[in-house]
């Protein structure tokens, strides 16, 4: 019931600091440009898209949040309320993963219509959020100030394009294979093409650990934060 009483607050939150109507316009953007891409290069671009902007806004939003409520000493009160750390480590995920999950189905459901498998895309979206959103709340609880957190974003998330390279042919190698967000590029293209078991298998097999790290890390440090920073 927490979780969910959470889940509501945060939601709320971010609809009254127009975190909704600003991913709105920004979703209306990216499809007036896909709109007027030639037909061949729709596709990539949609993923390029996806990949780079709605799949990955929690880490950025998130860590704007952190650093507000840490501002704002929230922290000083929340937890010795009932809440969890867990308890709002998962709000902060699940809600902005919600955000993710609706700008990007906007953006491909418009853009390709019925043309599109929306089993990995849903996938392929819902954990690279998951992901990326923890990433920024481990960044967030490790800086001082939202200028050091854009500082030091391009270091920590990086390395995890590198796929990118990849998927345009500008490099070929199996490492790319051991990072997340080469599954999430595997499950996107899927989105336009039939994957095959191993391909579920293969992505399900790399983000799941990676996740699971990324949460132990990210609780790890968030303890951390609140023994030396708020009490």
């Amino acid at each position: 019931m927490r979780k969910l009483e959470l889940f509501k607050f945060d939601v709320q939150f971010q609809i009254r600091h127009g975190f909704y109507p600003a991913y709105a316009l920004v979703s209306l953007l990216y499809i007036g440009l896909l709109s007027i891409l030639p037909a061949p290069y729709v596709e990539q671009a949609s993923i390029l898209i996806i990949f780079t902007d709605p799949s990955v806004l929690g880490f950025f939003f998130v860590g704007g949040l952190v650093l507000l409520e840490r501002d704002q000493s929230t922290f000083s009160t929340l937890f010795v309320s009932p809440i969890r750390i867990h308890e709002y480590l998962f709000s902060k995920v699940i809600s902005l993963t919600t955000l993710s999950c609706l700008s990007s189905s906007i953006i491909f459901i418009t853009v390709h219509e019925s043309h599109l498998n929306y089993f990995p895309f849903i996938i392929a979206v819902m954990l690279c959020s998951i992901f990326f959103t923890l990433l920024g709340i481990l960044l967030a609880v490790r800086v001082d100030s939202v200028n050091m957190f854009l500082y030091m974003s391009p270091a920590l998330v990086i390395v995890f394009y590198l796929p990118l390279l990849d998927f345009f042919n500008l490099i070929d190698s199996f490492l790319v294979y051991l990072l997340p967000t080469k599954a999430v590029l595997l499950l996107l293209e899927g989105s336009f093409n039939t994957l095959s078991l191993w391909d579920y298998f293969y992505a399900i097999a790399v983000l799941t650990p990676w996740i699971s790290i990324a949460y132990m890390l990210t609780l790890h440090e968030f303890q951390r934060f609140l023994r030396t920073k708020c009490f």
